[in-house]
């Protein structure tokens, strides 16, 4: 599939999945306490943070090895281990919690087992997408995602019609959902036999090797994004935490299409498909103009989608605004840094976004007590900015290329 049709496809596929998301956030905004609404909002990340640290080395480096050594049957063998082996010290970990302090716990008010099943769960999924990428399978990369929250939306659908919706329900929905998503994700490799290929060891340590540079970068680049939820809840209380992540929402609708973009673009080039680069130039570019016409949408009809969606929260609009400009930089930053991904992540993924993390968790210690919410949404934009202005500059200049060739639409071009 070449890129414009494989990017199409999982435009659509991403359109449907943040609309039935935001539609579950209107749903959980109206039925949920905003107590709980804000708790939610801090339990999405740090679940995501623990699959992030025990399995984005799987998904990355899956992608790598199974595009670019074609080692798809011992790539599944691998992660299908890994995620059995995983639940045991996963499980034994998350019971640790039990014996924090009772200050924790109250930043973190997660049943101990369900954490365990979503970050066991949400690894195996993305080991399981990470290999359908590498294989190039991009008609069916999105449906996983899309599985998932039709799920999730449809079980909160029919828990408040049935039981009520209260944190406790919605997460083991989450749970429910994210295991059917994990099993999609592994299913298309098991259609004509369901023998699980046997592991193996040469290409467990490539997926490592490769894998823990991808890890890193993209830890970094998660802390960057959703460092300031953590710290909201902690100075300023779910209930504000609440508002900011209905901001949060709408900025998630302008990093939806250059993550989709990326995807896509990641498949083509651990394929060697775009060595030249002729593909990336042209795709960035489509992101800018895209990241730069929503700020702009945003700026101007913000207060209506806010009041239409989310009437509970029309403070969110302020800080959404101080998003935007951070936001458009990290759109065709995004795209620059999945081009260097399927390089083998050179060293300036890693070491970019952790100077923007260096820089975005005093700034938010300093601003958040200070200016509320519009300092965390200031903070964001210096830091994203930051961030997408090294990778692009690193990847431009790598492509022998300036910021006039790239801004006014010249260098190399191709066919998409």
């Amino acid at each position: 599939m070449n890129y414009f049709r494989g990017f199409s496809l999982n435009a659509i596929c991403q359109g449907l999945i943040y609309t039935l998301g935001l539609l579950n956030h209107v749903l959980l905004t109206r039925h949920l306490s905003e107590k709980d609404y804000g708790n939610l909002a801090v339990c999405i990340p740090t679940v995501m943070f623990g699959a992030l640290l025990f399995g984005e080395w799987m998904n990355r480096g899956g992608t790598y090895v199974v595009g670019r050594e074609r080692a798809r049957e011992e790539a599944i063998g691998n992660a299908l281990t890994y995620g059995l082996i995983l639940s045991l010290p996963v499980l034994a970990a998350v019971f640790l919690r039990q014996t924090f302090s009772d200050s924790f716990a109250s930043l973190l008010p997660l049943p101990p087992l369900l954490v365990a099943g979503l970050i066991v769960f949400n690894t195996l999924q993305k080991a399981g997408m990470g290999i359908l990428l590498g294989d190039d399978r991009i008609k069916l990369y999105p449906f996983v995602p899309l599985i998932f929250i039709c799920l999730y939306v449809g079980g909160n659908l029919l828990a408040h019609f049935t039981i009520g919706l209260d944190l406790e329900n919605v997460l083991w929905i989450w749970l429910i959902a994210m295991a059917a998503s994990a099993v999609a994700a592994f299913l298309p490799f098991f259609r004509s036999s369901l023998r699980i290929p046997t592991p193996s060891r040469a290409v467990f340590k490539r997926t490592l090797e490769v894998g823990r540079r991808g890890a890193i970068s993209f830890i970094l680049i998660f802390l960057l994004f959703r460092a300031n939820i953590w710290l909201i809840k902690f100075i300023l209380g779910a209930e504000t935490l609440a508002t900011y992540r209905v901001a949060i929402n709408f900025a998630d609708m302008m990093q939806r299409l250059p993550n989709v973009a990326g995807v896509v673009l990641l498949a083509k080039v651990v394929r060697g498909q775009d060595e030249d680069g002729r593909l990336s130039l042209p795709v960035a570019r489509g992101i800018l103009a895209f990241s730069t016409a929503s700020a702009l949408a945003l700026l101007l009809l913000g207060p209506f989608f806010i009041d239409l969606f989310f009437p509970k929260y029309p403070e969110a609009y302020i800080p959404l605004v101080w998003m935007l400009p951070g936001l458009i930089f990290a759109g065709f930053g995004s795209v620059f840094n999945t081009k260097l991904a399927g390089q083998g992540f050179p060293p300036v993924t890693m070491w970019a976004p952790g100077i923007a993390l260096c820089l975005n968790i005093p700034l938010n210690l300093w601003l958040i007590p200070s200016m509320g919410l519009r300092g965390a949404a200031l903070t964001t934009s210096i830091t994203f900015t930051l961030w997408g202005l090294i990778v692009s500059s690193y990847y431009l200049r790598q492509a022998g290329l300036g910021w006039r060739d790239f801004l006014r639409l010249r260098g190399p071009t191709r066919t998409i």
